[in-house]
């Protein structure tokens, strides 16, 4: 146990080891965004590196000739992207341009709701009511999509 403890107390090489891991756990980590040219719906979510994107398996880069996007920071995405981001080191994913939400929306972005505001009594504060029997959906025009309508004295 004395031996084991000596490597961790020595100091030196274990110092550095801690600063580089502290100094690595402080700068934030970013990613890149590539879309496929083959198949626009086909994207790819890595490190910003360019030694990310060498480090992927050839099947993956070799999907298509890629052209570089968006980035940000990891703390930013959504926690299933997040997670795979993580583990993987990197996700493909099949998706419309529309469609694909990276990022999680905070709720400041959303608009501020005052207690004093009242649930829309047309959509019920979903932002959204149906049209063409259920077929399809629209932004509330009463609230605008907000989900709430400012409540009258």
């Amino acid at each position: 146990m004395d031996r084991l403890a000596s490597v961790f107390l020595r100091p030196g090489i274990g110092d550095l080891i801690a600063l580089a891991a502290a100094t690595l756990h402080l700068a934030p980590m970013r990613y890149k965004v590539w879309r496929s040219r083959k198949d626009s719906s086909l994207h790819l979510l890595c490190g910003e590196s360019s030694a990310a994107f060498d480090a992927l398996p050839n099947v993956v880069r070799h999907l298509g000739p890629w052209t570089g996007g968006a980035g940000g920071e990891v703390d930013r995405l959504r926690l299933p992207y997040r997670l795979m981001l993580g583990e993987q080191g990197f996700l493909v994913i099949y998706q419309h341009v529309s469609k694909l939400g990276l990022e999680a929306e905070p709720a400041s972005a959303r608009g501020p709701l005052a207690e004093n505001n009242a649930e829309c009594p047309q959509c019920k504060g979903a932002g959204r009511v149906l049209m063409y029997h259920g077929l399809r959906d629209k932004e509330c025009p009463r609230c605008r999509g907000r989900g709430w309508v400012k409540a009258r004295p």
